[in-house]
């Protein structure tokens, strides 16, 4: 077969002599409708003189809800087969929505009682309607039947939807074997209905196709659920469906109304979130062809009002010229309301990025907990720019800490830097609108609008992280040091200050009946005195060593290092930026600590000769350094106790420490304490 048959073009063509074809007929049914309701019968004019309407006012009220019915189903196909003919599904929905538009099967005396040659479309009309709404649910929006099973259930349901609509009343017809079997057939019905689409929403959607077509399955619901709850009193007989009545016309227009949620939620799902990939032309034809009927309708309205109060040929050529200069006036005003209409629904609010800031800010200033900033930050770009997944994700995390929802994103997104003055504090994942879109510059400077924001958020947030992190380190030393002292008070200085007191006594007993021995008792409680006291000096001086207060930081090192050299031993130098500014004392002992200990590993283990230590202040920081040329780090060397100690103490304070081989063959040293918060 030619392939043309087949292209996008021919199914457009195909389409819209469907749709021509489906009008005429819908023409000469509302054309016949309208005759009946405005020559009603005794009875319904009984049934209109109660609600206090007149048979014209009800034939204009059905028929217009009517018409309008069909025009939301007609633009919302129109807009799937043009933008999207290539696709299967769209062209299923574009094909069904014109037959569900045209042929609504409200109650049979609402109807008119059509002649012979328009009985036969209306029944396949309606046979394609209700059967093509089985295998909707079944099969959106990818085509392919869902649960596997319901394949079978619709092969079932065929013949008795046939034979309902071409066969009524026949012996096979299930309405007339009674209530019951309908009722049973209904609810079997409805449970699959629902079932379909819940289990391929949980178990099959990925979620990307999740957010396009919930709306769909929620408008074909309140569609189905408003239905049957309108139907169902008609169906006990508790309110007959009698044309011209108040439920009688209520019910019709219910059904309408809950009806219109599909093409409505279709829609919805088509410009919000792409659905079919349906590509963004759409934004014009949307502005382009409401502008058009607004247009249209203002000039129609216009000529024909004043035709209708006025009536002459003069006059209505005068109007005519009024209404057409009207219409250029308000033309370019209302083309661009209808753009920033329809740039809201499809993009957001990108066009207005200071209303967006403000918001943000508002937002924001609710925000209690900082790890609740970002995570406000991200979904406010989500939904200021329509976008199916951001993220953010901060410097070192293995996965993105804050997200419009925990699932998998898409593929196709753009990672943005979040820097904090040329510092790189995390990272912005935003997903495209649609397959194959980029962002426009509007999109984009928004986005770096909002990624400044974000930049600073996410570096508060790492500062508070830090601090908090500080803080739980500065209690555990404190605690840690704690229970250090009292360990040593009271398994030291405690049991000896005990046994001093009672060996006292005893002395004191001893003074009168044995005073040499006494005496002697007396010189050996001194020798403990002195040890109690160099072990309290020693407690105080683990605290914070009392020649830092004698001498000061570079002193104190000069003191410790010098009995370690001499002609025949260790040769020292010092480098030192002199006269340091007044360190803060927990910078000072820090220093002290660091210098000391590697010192200490220096002595011990690297038979070295010489030895250099620098102290210096550079760019607010206190710079140490202790290299020797001794025998270096050996390969595959652990850091151990040591140069944790010195690394924590540097860590505390902000700062940090390193240890490496040099290229006299010796380890250097060397830690950075910041002196920006000393007092």
């Amino acid at each position: 077969m030619p392939r043309f048959l087949f292209s996008d073009r021919a199914i457009q063509m195909v389409w819209l002599g469907f749709t021509l074809l489906t009008l005429l007929f819908f023409s000469l049914e509302v054309q016949l409708t309208r005759q009946r309701l405005l020559a009603p019968s005794p009875d319904i004019s009984e049934n209109l003189a109660v609600i206090g309407w007149s048979a014209g006012a009800h034939a204009s009220f059905l028929l217009g809800l009517r018409i309008a019915y069909l025009l939301v189903h007609l633009g919302v196909a129109g807009i799937i087969i043009f933008l999207r003919p290539s696709d299967g599904m769209a062209r299923y929905v574009a094909f069904y929505l014109v037959v569900l538009g045209a042929v609504f099967y409200p109650p049979a005396n609402i109807s008119a009682d059509l002649p012979a040659f328009l009985q036969l479309p209306r029944s396949i009309g309606q046979f394609l309607s209700g059967l093509g709404l089985l295998i909707f649910f079944f099969i959106f929006p990818d085509g392919k039947f869902t649960p596997r099973w319901t394949r079978y259930f619709t092969l079932l349901i065929l013949p008795i939807i046939f034979i309902e609509y071409f066969l009524p009343g026949s012996p096979l017809d299930v309405r007339s074997w009674g209530r019951l079997p309908v009722m049973l057939l209904s609810l079997v019905t409805m449970t699959v209905l629902f079932h379909a689409p819940i289990y391929r929403y949980r178990n099959v959607s990925s979620s990307t196709v999740k957010q396009q077509t919930k709306w769909v399955v929620y408008g074909t619901s309140i569609a189905l659920l408003g239905y049957f709850l309108v139907a169902l009193p008609a169906a006990f007989g508790f309110m007959p469906l009698e044309t011209g009545a108040a439920y009688g016309i209520f019910a019709f227009t219910g059904m309408m109304l809950f009806f219109m949620a599909i093409p409505l939620s279709i829609g919805i799902a088509v410009l919000r979130f792409r659905l079919w990939e349906i590509d963004p032309i759409i934004n014009r034809t949307l502005v382009y062809g409401a502008l058009s009927f607004l247009t249209i309708l203002f000039y129609v309205l216009t000529v024909g009002g004043f035709a209708y109060f006025i009536g002459n040929a003069q006059t209505n050529l005068i109007v005519s010229f009024i209404a057409t200069g009207i219409v250029a006036i308000i033309f370019e005003p209302l083309r661009q309301r209808l753009q920033r209409g329809v740039n809201r629904l499809m993009y957001g609010e990108r066009d207005d990025p200071a209303t967006v800031l403000t918001q943000l800010s508002q937002r924001l200033d609710s925000a209690l907990a900082p790890e609740s900033v970002l995570q406000t930050i991200v979904e406010t770009l989500a939904q200021t720019l329509k976008l199916p997944y951001a993220a953010i994700s901060l410097f070192g995390d293995e996965k993105p800490r804050f997200a419009t929802h925990p699932s998998l994103p898409p593929s196709e997104l753009l990672h943005l830097p979040l820097t904090y003055q040329t510092e790189r504090v995390g990272e912005l994942t935003l997903a495209l609108r649609a397959a194959g879109e980029s962002f426009s510059p509007a999109d984009m400077k928004l986005i770096h609008l909002i990624a400044q924001q974000a930049g600073v958020a996410a570096y508060t947030l790492r500062l508070n992280n830090d601090l908090q992190k500080s803080r739980e380190r500065l209690v555990t030393a404190q605690e840690e040091e704690r229970r250090r002292l009292r360990r040593d008070l009271h398994d030291g200085v405690g049991p000896t200050l005990a046994s001093l007191s009672q060996r006292i006594d005893t002395a004191a007993e001893l003074v009168d009946s044995a005073p040499e021995k006494s005496k002697q008792l007396l010189k050996e409680l001194k020798g403990q005195v002195k040890e109690s006291v160099a072990e309290i000096r020693r407690l105080v001086y683990a605290l914070r060593p009392p020649v830092l207060d004698e001498f000061g930081l570079v002193s104190a090192i000069r003191e410790h290092t010098a009995q370690y050299s001499g002609p025949n031993g260790l040769q020292v130098t010092f480098d030192v930026s002199e006269p340091l500014p007044a360190l803060s004392a927990a910078v000072e002992v820090a220093a002290y600590r660091i210098i000391l200990e590697a010192f200490t590993n220096l002595i011990r283990y690297s038979q070295a000769t010489a030895c250099r230590i620098r102290i210096r202040i550079e760019n607010r920081n206190l710079l140490l350094e202790v290299s020797d040329n001794g025998n270096g780090l050996p390969k595959g060397n652990r850091a151990g106790v040591g140069f944790h100690s010195m690394r924590e103490r540097a860590e505390e304070l902000g700062g940090e420490c390193a240890i490496e081989n040099n290229n006299a063959g010796g380890v250097t040293v060397r830690a950075r304490l910041p002196l920006n918060n000393q007092t």
